[in-house]
């Protein structure tokens, strides 16, 4: 009995790896790429559409198991670990540690920002309101909230001024290019979208003299219970502080119940706080 088995598997063996084989096709599809999302020649109007219908089923997300590797001068510590909260319009939080505790957290609410690092000296925790950032061309804030809401994913696309840019070599991304006002100066922003993916792979912030201000690279997509796609490694770069920061998230919490003391303005003993309403407030 035991040679006739054999022969039968070494047949079955034969057929299934064979080009004729119907169920060939089954097997390979499991490596078949990714439907292509968006057609080369999509309109502006079908892109923006898209993206903003993605957006729109996403109120918030979080994640508990961030890695974020830092590069850039002065850099105490270049490996943290991280939690990172968004929810739509306003709320963001991003807390990062490192083996000796605490070490930056940065965030805002519908009302305020604020930013602390423990490297920070003179010690202190920058808050201010929204309105007062619009005002302020300098700031030293790591990225400017708003901006970043828009990079996470969580705010729509503002059609409006938006133009589109093809170039003939790279024909599988577009570039939606539009100004805006950011902390008191005119700002250009791009951004960079994948047409096979569907998703914008990179955001940038330009100053009027063509310099860049911020930039987020998105890559590693991966699909979410709520049928959006959300990037799973972010790298951004702030080079007026020659400041890089690299996030690996390992999981995504989508559309999560978070509580309002989330967004609550931070304290952190032995820092004072610096209120830029008030400080804008006395330069009058």
């Amino acid at each position: 009995m035991m040679p006739t088995r054999l022969t039968e598997l070494c047949l079955c063996v034969l057929l299934l790896t064979s080009s004729g084989c119907a169920l060939w096709p089954f097997w390979g599809r499991k490596n078949a790429p990714a439907p292509r999302v968006l057609a080369h020649d999509a309109s502006r109007d079908e892109i923006l559409e898209h993206l903003n219908n993605e957006r729109a089923r996403l109120v918030g997300w979080r994640s508990t198991d961030v890695r974020i590797t830092a590069r850039g001068e002065g850099i105490v510590a270049p490996k943290l670990s991280a939690r990172l909260s968004i929810e739509s319009p306003r709320n963001l939080r991003l807390m990062a540690s490192s083996l000796r505790g605490d070490e930056v957290d940065f965030g805002s609410n519908n009302d305020r920002f604020w930013f602390w690092m423990r490297a920070s000296k003179p010690k202190y925790i920058l808050t201010g309101s929204h309105s007062v950032l619009e005002q302020q061309p300098s700031m030293p804030l790591p990225f400017p909230p708003s901006w970043l809401m828009e990079a996470l994913g969580v705010i729509p696309v503002d059609p409006n001024g938006v133009q589109m840019l093809r170039d003939p070599a790279t024909p599988d991304q577009v570039r939606l290019i539009s100004a805006e006002s950011l902390q008191g100066q005119q700002m250009q922003r791009i951004m960079v979208v994948d047409l096979p993916l569907g998703q914008i792979t990179e955001h940038a912030l330009y100053d009027a003299n063509e310099r860049l201000i911020a930039s987020a690279s998105m890559s590693d997509f991966r699909s979410s219970q709520a049928g959006t796609t959300l990037p799973h490694s972010i790298e951004l770069n702030w080079p007026q502080t020659g400041t890089e920061l690299a996030l690996k998230i390992k999981s995504i919490e989508v559309n999560p119940s978070m509580p309002a003391a989330n967004w609550e303005v931070p304290t952190y003993p032995n820092y004072r706080i610096v209120d830029l309403d008030r400080e804008y407030e006395r330069s009058f």
